[in-house]
């Protein structure tokens, strides 16, 4: 069964966070977001079913380091073998060799750049929970989808969707050969979102078939079962 992961945010301001989320929100990852105000969040306390949590807590630059140490021996307490990445100023290494030091699992040094930001964030869960990341990977003909980050390849050439796009395409793949009705399209791809039109949904699946060129020749066809939603057939 498929893990989702969570990216666990801290820093001492919405908006240093919400920047470092946007960058993770748009690769598909899922991010919860902490302000620090001296109290250590409870993000890596167990889930009500018992499981505890996974994914990778990331330390933004307004923490300073012995708050960030702090931050690394709690985490490894609570769950043991949790990822931790901190972002340090550029120079800082004294502050660096104390969080290797600690046990963090990796640093980026400002001014983040996120394409990096994503990639690092990316290592960290494959080297942490290698087995929910290879279950993260599923090939289906020349496609083959993979998350941490949401990424599509169509022989081995990437295509760049959007989250939402990503998540419909891998919802239709996921159910090929069986009609899907718009109101579970909806309710699967914007679930927090109840005032969302069927057109919407059009407007997605069009972009969808276009750029994984769902078409006869491809061997897929995304097909329209009009007055109900779609359905995603392997020729």
């Amino acid at each position: 069964m498929l893990v989702f992961m969570k990216v666990f945010l801290a820093d001492t301001s919405m908006p240093a966070v919400s920047k470092l989320e946007r960058a993770l929100a748009f690769a598909g990852f899922s991010c919860e977001k902490h302000i620090f105000s001296g109290k250590f969040p409870e993000f890596a306390e167990s889930s009500d079913e018992g499981e505890e949590a996974k994914g990778v807590v990331l330390l933004g630059d307004g923490l300073d380091v012995r708050t960030m140490q702090a931050f690394v021996r709690h985490c490894h307490v609570a769950v043991p073998g949790l990822p931790v990445i901190a972002v340090v100023r550029a120079g800082e290494c004294d502050a660096i060799e104390s969080l290797l030091e600690a046990g963090i699992a990796d640093y980026l040094c400002m001014p983040v750049r996120l394409r990096e930001l994503v990639t690092r964030v990316s290592l960290a869960l494959r080297r942490a929970y290698p087995s929910e990341y290879a279950a993260g990977v599923r090939a289906i003909g020349p496609f083959v989808f993979s998350r941490y980050p949401n990424r599509v390849t169509r022989d081995g050439k990437e295509i760049v969707l959007t989250a939402r796009e990503f998540e419909l395409a891998s919802l239709l793949f996921a159910h090929i050969g069986q009609p899907l009705s718009r109101l579970t399209l909806e309710e699967a791809v914007w679930p927090d979102n109840e005032n969302e039109l069927s057109r919407t949904v059009d407007t997605h699946v069009s972009r969808v078939r276009n750029k994984l060129g769902l078409h006869e020749a491809s061997g897929f066809s995304l097909q329209q079962v009009y007055g109900y939603g779609y359905r995603l057939v392997r020729l």
